[in-house]
Parts: structure tokens; C-alpha cells; sequence
């Protein structure tokens, strides 16, 4: 997760004419939406290269991603469950840590003790605290996020069944990664599979 303020430092540069439809988009989507499964590659390759960039080379990289994301925004679904509040610079740095945590320790168990801890937090207050910025618990996050990265790794054709998805994204079990998959995409690993390639092909 990339965190930035517009209204901050970077609003000289948003009040340009030649980024007003740039500036247009961030205010319409503020709350965030889903980017189009085959975006996703390009979209998360961006993001990285933003992560380790400096100097020029990092806000070159931002205004690329930025324009891409503007470019796939009319075809994306909004994160309507997202609270549409403001978040100040303390929050979303913190908020971006708590999802960089997640994304990178995702593939193995992880506690809500331990997440917390990154937040520096009791459990029960990063419970509450996150639930308020996301409009979901921790738990049902986790697993949404683990589902959208076993679709990635099952759709790029590079796992040789169900069950090695499962595991490296984090389940102990198939059935459990079976039932929570069917919870978050309303049906099963093997009838996504089915209608997935039956549109690509």
C-alpha cells in the first residue's frame, strides 16, 4: 500500500491544469476501489517500483501508476464498505504499515496478537480501530486478501492444483481455503477456474 496526502505537498503540483483530471479522479475515488483482475500485474509492478524508487525516479513512478490506475478507474468496482472520512498523515502511515504487514507475512499463520503489536495496540483496540478505517474485521481482510492472491497464482497457470495455492496463501487445510473461498467469490476454486478461463479463452 502506497499512502499519500493530495491535499499536502503534493497539491501545488495536483492544482496544474494539465493535472486536473488526474486531481478529479483522487477526489472521486478517495474512498479507494478494486482494480480489474487483469490490470492487476501492471497495477502491483508500479506500485513496487514506486516503493524503491528515489529522487526523480520516484515521482516519475508515481505519475505513471497514478495515470494507470485513472485509465482503468472507469472499469473498477468501488470500495462502497469503505469509510469515506479523511484520514490524517499519522493514520494512513499507520494504516499503510498494518496492510504492508499483512501483505508480506500473508502466505504463513498470522495473529491478531501480532498484528496489533505492529500497530502498537492491544488486540481489542486494534480490533475496533481497524474495523472503523475499513468497514471489515481483521480476520475477514486476511481472508479476502489471501483469496484474491490464490485467484492471481491459480490463474497464472504456474500451480499444478488447488491445494498448493492453498497453502502457500496462508490455510492449514483445503476445506477451510474450500469454504472461505466460496464465501468471499460465491463459489468454488474449480467453478472460478472454469468461468475464469472460459472468458480469457
Amino acid at each position: 500500500m502506497i499512502f499519500f496526502d493530495p491535499n499536502g505537498k503534493l497539491a501545488p503540483l495536483l492544482d496544474l491544469p494539465e493535472m486536473q483530471l488526474l486531481k478529479s479522479f483522487l477526489h472521486q475515488h478517495h474512498a479507494g476501489f478494486k482494480v480489474p483482475s487483469k490490470h492487476n500485474e501492471l497495477i502491483i509492478a508500479q506500485m513496487l517500483a514506486v516503493q524503491q524508487a528515489k529522487n526523480q525516479e520516484l515521482m516519475i513512478g508515481f505519475l505513471q501508476l497514478l495515470n494507470s490506475l485513472y485509465l482503468t478507474s472507469n472499469k473498477a468496482e468501488p470500495l462502497a464498505a469503505v469509510r469515506s472520512s479523511q484520514f490524517s498523515d499519522n493514520e494512513g502511515i499507520r494504516i499503510a504499515h498494518i496492510f504492508n504487514y499483512i501483505m508480506q507475512h500473508y502466505e504463513r499463520l498470522i495473529t491478531l496478537e501480532e498484528v496489533a503489536e505492529q500497530a502498537h495496540m492491544t488486540p481489542q483496540a486494534f480490533c475496533r480501530y481497524f474495523k472503523k478505517h475499513t468497514r471489515q474485521t481483521f480476520v475477514s481482510f486476511l481472508n479476502e486478501m489471501r483469496i484474491n492472491e490464490a485467484c492471481k497464482k491459480l490463474t497464472s497457470g504456474r500451480y499444478e492444483n488447488i491445494a498448493t495455492a492453498a497453502y502457500t496463501c496462508g490455510f492449514n487445510s483445503v476445506t477451510n481455503f474450500n469454504r472461505v473461498f466460496k464465501a468471499v467469490k460465491g463459489e468454488s476454486p474449480k467453478a472460478y477456474l472454469e468461468h475464469y478461463f472460459s472468458n480469457v479463452g
